[in-house]
């Protein structure tokens, strides 16, 4: 579904609905004529002038001034105190900054009364306030006027969402996905190449290209799916997942089926262990006594 009011809302806020982790959720909102971050700054400034959605910095800035700011999300009483949860966890967290362009959110933690956080800048300190019993059957989240229009801002907030530990979105962020280009993606491609056997029937090889296009996709789609995991996985990022097994199959020192070792290298493993293991009487200078021919 395409954005429906491109004049006041980014495709970044929109994105952020249509890639949510909770496909069950339903569209609450976005924008909205109404005082709060549903609405525009020019709104809040022309009618409610003292509004608390444009008090500080991040709202008031010269940029995304006519755009909306926050997005309703309909759950279960389930989903929402799991989502409740997740933001909550994630906020309380002094290492986790993925909710750095969230201004304030609103869910349930018990199906029965509101729960919510607010700060005043990204970096926070994050307290409690409180909204009306609407939020305990939807999700709000408010956005600083500043990132709506930034996906590098408000993609993180979809990691929470979907439940991915600090350390998972960490690893993510730093590994490579569809359409990248460059040394990273070469890296992968050749790990990926160096290991393709270790699964059966053999991986597809991949022209190590630097190009992370649908080839590269398809191969490393192939390859999680013969590994057993993540049913759901298009091959479109080099994920937390894939990231160690491919890591796990370089250490573990994956050798061919059915390759052959040299007989030198067998004679010299056999008699090294003998010289180490027999007693040292039947030893003399470094040589095996008698002719122990292999």
């Amino acid at each position: 579904m395409n954005n429906p009011d491109p004049a006041r809302i980014t495709d970044p806020m929109w994105k952020l609905w249509t890639d949510r982790p909770m496909r069950s959720a339903k569209l609450s909102g976005i924008y909205a004529n109404k005082k709060g971050y549903h609405n525009t700054v020019i709104a809040n400034e022309g009618h409610w002038p003292t509004n608390y959605s444009i008090r500080f910095p991040l709202d008031l800035v010269k940029i995304n001034r006519d755009k909306a700011r926050a997005l309703d999300q309909t759950m279960t009483t389930a989903e929402m105190i799991r989502w409740t949860s997740l933001m909550r966890e994630s906020a309380m967290n002094p290492a986790d900054n993925r909710l750095a362009a969230v201004r304030e959110f609103y869910g349930t933690l018990d199906g029965k009364t509101v729960f919510g956080l607010i700060k005043d800048d990204a970096d926070g300190p994050w307290r409690h306030a409180t909204a009306d019993l609407t939020h305990l059957w939807h999700g709000h989240i408010g956005i600083f006027t500043v990132y709506v229009n930034n996906w590098k801002m408000l993609s993180p907030i979809l990691s929470v969402e979907a439940g991915e530990s600090l350390t998972e979105w960490k690893v993510q962020s730093m590994l490579v996905s569809f359409g990248n280009t460059g040394e990273e993606v070469k890296y992968w491609q050749a790990v990926h190449n160096a290991v393709r056997g270790s699964v059966d029937p053999v991986s597809p090889e991949i022209k190590v290209d630097g190009n992370y296009g649908a080839t590269t996709a398809a191969a490393f789609k192939d390859f999680v799916h013969k590994q057993g995991g993540q049913d759901g996985y298009d091959g479109r990022a080099i994920t937390y997942w894939l990231a160690l097994r491919y890591q796990r199959a370089l250490t573990l020192g994956w050798t061919p089926p059915n390759s052959v070792v040299p007989i030198e290298d067998v004679k010299k493993l056999v008699n090294d262990w003998l010289l180490e293991h027999l007693p040292k009487d039947l030893i003399i200078t470094g040589d095996l006594k008698g002719k122990v021919t292999l």
